[in-house]
């Protein structure tokens, strides 16, 4: 079987889906896992992204004369 391929968005709806479905106290134990490792497949893939697009962005800082100079965007470290 072909695994579906989701964007990010997709993915996060997905997530939510699956975070609802494990909310339920009718999911039975053996589903439940299987959610959760699907969920945590998500999640681990979703960081993955996010960590890859951060790489990526740029901002801009006025240096002591007003001009703009382009740095890396550095993330906080609890996050």
């Amino acid at each position: 079987m072909k695994k579906e391929t989701l964007d990010f968005e997709g993915a996060l709806k997905k997530l939510e889906t699956i975070v609802q479905k494990l909310e339920s106290p009718a999911v039975p134990l053996q589903e439940g896992f299987a959610l959760y490792e699907e969920g945590m497949q998500l999640s681990a893939r979703m960081k993955r992204e996010l960590n890859e697009i951060e790489k990526k962005v740029k901002i801009l800082q006025k240096d002591a004369k007003g001009d703009l100079q382009e740095a890396d965007f550095e993330p906080e470290e609890n996050e």
